[in-house]
């Protein structure tokens, strides 16, 4: 991948010039990111585990947070940056009965976004990546520390829903990463949807629903209402127009696709 000059780079760091798309992602599964992340001037997440960094504008993989619901044995766990660590270590460890916020929201580096009802799940645990694997581990169908990079959740989206630009905008040999990744993991015309762009919702009873979403701002808006817990329904709507009223108090977790929520994020942000 890549093929860059020098003069190419020393131009981007004058900014003389800009990588174009199909660099910008070569480097962003290289460096185990998304291209959102190498655009923005945030924190600059990455699947790579780096204890030794230093550098604080990038937020290294760390190892895993686990849930566990009521009505269940099985913890499920998805892998966390080190800051994603140390400020749920922070929030849990000072959480007084008097404090009235019932919702813990966290981004995980397998395209997920958790809301946490702390009132409804039975347990919370964090494990460092250095230690040894919990008896009942339970992950998701993309591994143990996701796809490797935020980026391969869009680009196997696009492969699906915008092939054209997918092809003219992502180098050759990332193409064929992205096939082989597809062909590897089973995804499907079939199932692609309920990969990338279903919300899970695990009731206190265990129970699960999926809703395909449909609207990426609405689904930013609507995590919005329930981070900051201003009323007392969740709410979402999905593909066939139905809009589902859900009381907060019978949910223990909700878990959204974290890049169509950046999706959704960037189109609230870029019409205003």
């Amino acid at each position: 991948m890549l093929g860059v000059k020098t003069k190419d780079i020393q131009n981007w760091e004058l900014n003389k010039a800009q990588p174009e798309l199909k660099i910008l992602r070569d480097l962003a599964v290289i460096f185990g990111t998304s291209v959102h992340d190498i655009l923005s001037n945030e924190t600059i997440t990455t699947t790579n585990y780096m204890p030794w960094n230093t550098n604080e504008t990038i937020d290294y993989f760390w190892g895993h947070i686990g849930i566990l619901l009521y009505s269940s044995n099985i913890i499920k766990w998805y892998p966390i940056t080190n800051s994603t660590f140390d400020r749920v270590k922070t929030i849990l460890s000072n959480d007084e009965p008097s404090k009235e916020n019932d919702i813990l929201s966290l981004d995980t580096l397998n395209n997920r976004l958790l809301l946490i009802n702390k009132n409804i799940v039975k347990k919370i645990s964090l494990i460092d990546d250095a230690s040894d694997m919990p008896k009942d581990w339970e992950i998701s169908w993309d591994g143990y520390q996701g796809l490797g990079s935020e980026e391969f959740y869009n680009l196997i989206d696009e492969y699906f829903f915008d092939y054209e630009h997918f092809y003219q905008n992502t180098s050759k040999e990332l193409q064929n990463k992205v096939v082989n990744l597809i062909e590897e993991k089973r995804i499907t015309e079939d199932n692609v949807l309920e990969i990338l762009n279903q919300v899970y919702i695990y009731y206190h009873d265990n129970s699960v629903e999926t809703i395909d979403i449909v609207n990426a701002s609405e689904l930013f808006d609507n995590v919005g209402t329930i981070e900051l817990e201003l009323n007392r329904f969740i709410q979402f709507s999905d593909y066939n127009g139905e809009i589902h009223f859900i009381p907060l108090n019978s949910v223990g977790l909700i878990d959204v696709p974290l890049y169509l929520y950046k999706i959704g994020r960037n189109e609230i942000f870029e019409n205003k």
